[in-house]
């Protein structure tokens, strides 16, 4: 196909509104440039916008690299030309070259193709983890397990005594965390991370006092929910030991000392000040994120992360925790300890032990990727094309408005958080060469070294041994109940036994809590997943009618609240978090904004309560805060809820880790948005007694099997699916796969 016949792509992407294609375009254009100003010939300057273009392209999708041997098939190459096309353009870097030398992109020998910034945030990553890991096999760690007697008598106080019938993961993980500086703790809602976590810190405090212990969480709302349920979880301990444990989370960029603009606080020549640091919501970490954070461990400081393998990942590039957790792995010794600990012989725990999540880890492999998009013109042959308007504002410069922490939400086709990170990323990288890529000595493994590291597949070999619990055991849904199959299955990919799990939509009309029941009408027979196949392109009237009436205990608490002389917003709180709606999507009928305003005006009807004028303030409307204050003390993710004061005056209350509220004026919020339903992203870190995922018409590249685990896995009691069966039977059966290396990149480096 001739230039002249070819498809306006550019125009296309910015018609849709997709400008993260925009400014891929706009990036390949300069690196382009770069390569001809360098002497670079016209195949070797078109390789380098194909793959600046691919590697700008595939960070915004979630991903830290592409296969360069992907790549290279698309264009009817192969993979040795286009290798040696890309050298001889200038502007591509092997692995070889020193770091402080790396130019914009950079292919590593085993032909993963990256932007360097990303390459040097996995290779420092990698190079932090295994090495804070490896304190512990020195001994640097082992003071707390030398004594076997005391650690027993430990583990027997806190978690009780050991049954000795099968193994107690959470001993497990309690047992090994007090001989490791790095400990990664894996399991879903319900499963016990939380009490994990206090018994942890409850050995760890009995046997030094004096520990300073930090928590943190990639965002404000998860960081306050960590810090309510830890100390709810603290009643449980003798006095003076709940005492001393921390009464404050904070996020990973305030702890970080993170801001716009600006060098973090804390790193390599300034580390945290702490003995123990416990991260929750871990999942939600990227790459560039978890290499700083490892970056700033002191050597002593000992790490516990939690986290949910299964749910869904960063908003941006990388699925660190998933690959961290996705191989357990033990010694001799480990099982030895977790044996001790647990009351169970070595052979049963070897028997006992998790299989590795072979999707998750087969992301490591840089030959056997999964397509980046779902569109075939995934890379499109644009060499000849005049650029988009959008690549002017490019030129112009614009400014740096990134947020300072995740926003874990997206729009449509695109997300605005990922298409400012993705324009900030190109700047850093079109600067590279002239700023250095960091500190930190690339070890630069050679190809026998590769070869030995995929091919070791004894438990030494693995990062992370004897690091790496998964809690499996659901103490909340058991395998007889519907949620629990379902997610299990989900989980599996097993579509046949997720929609069998799945009841299907009655006639009858849920009560107010959103319990829906089998059309015999037998009393209290509720089914506890249902999918309730709506397929228009805009939900039927009687779908939102079902959705709205599971707000009918906030209709019915806000009435009561307003009848009083000064409302009371706490039972507001709880009638709130009795049902949300969920949505893959923001925009569309079947996307936030719209079910949003429809549930708005229902609530309104439903309570008689009158919309402020010219506003879209009322009485009775919750709001979920987008972006963190720190001056307010309202962080991404907190939930307030609007009522008016004894004067008669809008407020928004929030409530408080010591379960108290405070209120805010309207005027004074930072940016927000109205929280009857959410999108999954935001929805991470929350529970709720009932809840409806409301999935697209059709499918989309938004939809895949952790998106549609982390909704369900949100109620406690009940989950409604709203959608068509293909478009869910679709999700569950497609697994997110972020190409990466850091996995293999940590088996290099620890070998």
């Amino acid at each position: 196909m001739s230039a002249a016949t070819q498809p306006s792509r550019p125009v296309r992407a910015r018609a849709n509104g997709d400008f993260g294609m925009a400014l891929a375009e706009g990036f390949a254009r300069r690196i382009g440039a770069l390569a001809q100003r360098l002497g670079a010939g016209p195949a070797a300057a078109a390789w380098a916008r194909r793959a600046a273009f691919a590697a700008s392209r595939a960070t915004g999708a979630g991903h830290v690299c592409v296969s360069l041997a992907r790549l290279a098939d698309r264009y009817g190459e192969t993979l040795d030309a286009a290798a040696a096309a890309l050298r001889a353009s200038g502007v591509v870097s092997d692995e070889s070259e020193d770091a402080a030398a790396l130019k914009p992109l950079v292919v590593d020998a085993d032909g993963r193709l990256y932007l360097a910034r990303y390459y040097d945030d996995e290779r420092r990553l990698a190079a932090a983890v295994v090495g804070h890991a490896a304190t512990s096999a020195r001994g640097a760690a082992s003071t707390l397990a030398a004594d076997a007697a005391a650690s027993a008598a430990r583990l027997a106080r806190f978690f009780g005594p050991p049954n000795g019938s099968e193994v107690d993961w959470q001993r497990a993980a309690a047992a090994l965390s007090l001989s490791s500086r790095v400990t990664v703790v894996s399991g879903g809602p319900g499963t016990g991370k939380t009490t994990t976590v206090v018994g942890i810190l409850a050995c760890l405090l009995d046997a030094q006092p004096a520990l300073t212990i930090a928590l943190a969480a990639p965002t404000g709302k998860a960081a306050q929910r960590m810090q309510e349920a830890l100390l709810a979880r603290a009643a449980s301990l003798p006095g003076e030991i709940a005492a001393r444990l921390p009464r404050t989370s904070q996020t990973l960029h305030r702890l970080l000392g993170l801001s716009q603009g600006m060098r973090a606080r804390y790193g390599p020549d300034n580390p945290l000040p702490y003995d123990v640091l416990i991260v929750d919501e871990a999942s939600m970490i990227d790459v560039a994120l978890a290499a700083q954070l490892f970056d700033a461990l002191a050597p002593e400081t000992r790490l516990v992360l939690l986290g949910d393998k299964d749910q869904l990942a960063a908003v941006e590039a990388g699925a660190v925790f998933a690959e961290l957790s996705a191989r357990p792995s033990f010694s001799e010794a480990g099982i030895a300890r977790i044996a001790e600990a647990t009351g169970v012989d070595a052979a049963r725990v070897q028997a006992a032990l998790p299989r590795p999540d072979r999707e998750a880890y087969a992301s490591a492999d840089p030959l056997a990727l999964e397509p980046l998009s779902a569109d075939d013109d995934m890379y499109p042959l644009f060499d000849d094309l005049e650029p988009p308007e959008a690549i002017a504002s490019i030129d112009d410069g614009w400014a740096w408005t990134g947020l300072d922490e995740p926003d874990a939400e997206y729009a449509g086709d695109g997300s605005r958080l990922q298409t400012q990170r993705q324009l900030q990323t190109q700047r850093d990288d079109l600067s590279f060469m002239a700023r250095g890529a960091g500190a930190g000595d690339d070890p630069h493994p050679s190809r026998a070294t590769r070869a030995k590291a995929r091919d070791d597949v004894s438990p030494e070999s693995v990062p992370l041994v004897d690091c790496v619990v998964w809690l499996e055991r659901n103490y909340r849904f058991g395998l007889d109940s519907a949620i629990g199959r379902l997610s299990l299955a989900i989980r599996r990919g097993d579509v046949e036994a997720a929609l069998g799990a799945l009841g299907a939509s009655r006639p009858a009309e849920p009560d107010l809590f959103g319990a829906y029941h089998h059309d015999d009408g037998a009393a209290g027979h509720d089914v506890p997943a249902v999918l309730d196949e709506d397929a228009g392109s805009s939900l039927a009237p009687r779908t939102l009618e079902r959705l709205g009436q599971g707000f009918g205990p906030y209709v019915h608490a806000l009435t009561t609240a307003l009848a009083q002389h000064e409302p009371d917003c706490v039972p507001l709180f709880d009638a709130l978090n009795a049902f949300r709606i969920l949505c893959a999507m923001r925009l569309g009928a079947r996307g936030v904004e719209a079910l949003n305003a429809q549930m708005a005006d229902h609530v309104r009807r439903a309570a008689r309560v009158p919309l402020i004028v010219g506003t879209n303030w009322f009485a009775g409307r919750p709001v979920m805060v987008a972006r963190n204050d720190y001056a307010l003390g309202l962080f991404n993710g907190d939930i307030g809820i609007a009522l008016p004061t004894r004067e008669g005056q809008l407020r928004v209350y929030f409530r408080t880790a010591d379960g108290g509220v405070r209120a805010v004026t309207p005027a004074a919020l930072p940016p927000h948005d109205t929280a009857f339903a959410l999108t999954v992203h935001k929805s991470q870190g929350s529970e709720f007694d009932h809840a409806a995922l409301v999935l697209p018409a059709s499918e989309s590249r938004v939809l895949a099997r952790e998106l549609v685990y982390t909704a369900i896995t949100r109620a406690r009691k009940t989950v409604r699916i709203v959608g068509a069966r293909e478009v869910l039977a679709q999700a569950i059966a497609t697994p997110t796969r972020r190409d990466s290396g850091l996995f293999a990149r940590m088996r290099e480096v620890a070998l």
